[in-house]
């Protein structure tokens, strides 16, 4: 199920650049693309946050769970991401930048976070994220541990979002800015989902109000695409018209997620569909991958030579790149994993 989501953030993410690029016809999706990558970050924040939140008593002081949640970490992005910088570099070096244009300078500055071209940009933000998770993760144990009621934590919640809201302005943020801050709320929201789960577990289930909390969350995604939006406001089009609602995709997300996991079965088989699933299994390669891809069948006159089945040919040049580098750099370290006893 998780999968299906991170098959839903993807297709998001390529339909917005699908459509940007003019394989669908105009507006279409151009503008969707950030709320597929929120997507991401609510589902990074909430695994990772319950995760955590689940080791037994005292497992968040000792050494050995921050050295495998750091091994983990490392190995779900820097393996690929070298080899996509590296490839870049070497082919921007030759003289053919087919992949992103990224010179010596620009390599260093996307290995030390502080750049990130076209969809390189929220690898420094998860990077960041899971550097400060930690904190995050040791203050939702300590008021649960300290016996804080549910309405205490949630203001807990709502206070230090408002306080994130305050110090990054989503409307003073930049495109494709590589700050975690701008961010945070977005993650935050997937974090206390991770609560708000384990509540869900202990109480009555209530299958019928969250799959139709779920539907409403859908429904409001449609009418945060930019173009519907656009529209309802009557005023010309401006696909970067919700990109700084970060608050608002937090929660949607979020909601999702957990009728998701609380709902009943009917939303459940959607995400549960087996293409969407592998889809989702390979998101992180999709990701990286799509738009040198993208660029590649421009280059080679696709979409004017093809334009009907142009869409389909390169979602599917994307898919088998993908496959292979999932295959090759993705699944090998994908079961790796520090031991109590080698560090005892």
């Amino acid at each position: 199920m998780l999968d299906g989501l991170r098959g839903l953030a993807v297709l998001i993410v390529l339909a917005s650049h699908f459509s940007s690029a003019g394989l669908f016809p105009r507006p279409a999706l151009h503008g969707v693309g950030k709320s597929g990558v929120y997507l991401f970050f609510v589902l990074s924040a909430w695994l990772l946050a319950r995760n955590l939140l689940r080791l037994p008593d005292g497992a968040l002081a000792r050494p050995h769970t921050w050295l495998d949640y750091a091994l983990r970490r490392i190995l779900r992005i820097w393996p690929l991401y070298l080899v996509v910088l590296v490839s870049s570099w070497l082919t921007h070096r030759a003289g053919h930048p087919v992949l992103y244009a990224i010179d010596t300078a620009s390599l260093w500055r996307h290995l030390t976070l502080r750049e990130g071209q076209s969809v390189l940009w929220s690898i420094p933000v998860e990077f960041t994220f899971y550097l400060w998770l930690p904190l995050l993760a040791a203050g939702l144990y300590l008021m649960a541990r300290r016996g804080w009621s549910p309405l205490a934590q949630a203001g807990a919640f709502v206070l230090v979002l408002a306080a994130v809201m305050l110090a990054w302005p989503p409307s003073q943020t930049i495109e494709n800015d590589v700050r975690l801050g701008p961010y945070l709320a977005v993650f935050l929201c997937g974090a206390f989902a991770a609560r708000v789960d384990a509540w869900a577990q202990r109480s009555a289930a209530r299958p019928a109000l969250w799959s139709a909390a779920g539907l409403l969350a859908l429904l409001a995604w449609c009418v945060a695409i930019p173009v519907l939006w656009c529209w309802l406001l009557g005023r010309p089009f401006e696909a970067t018209i919700t990109r700084n609602w970060f608050l608002f995709f937090g929660l949607l997300w979020s909601v999702l997620l957990l009728s998701l996991l609380h709902g009943g079965q009917a939303l459940r088989r959607v995400f549960a569909w087996k293409p969407l699933r592998w889809v989702g299994l390979i998101s992180f390669s999709l990701y990286l991958w799509h738009m040198p891809v993208l660029a590649a069948m421009q280059r080679l006159g696709i979409p004017e030579r093809f334009p009907l089945l142009a869409p389909g040919l390169v979602l599917a040049a994307a898919l088998a790149a993908s496959a292979l580098s999932w295959w090759l750099f993705e699944r090998p370290l994908s079961g790796v994993r520090i031991r109590a006893r080698a560090v005892a």
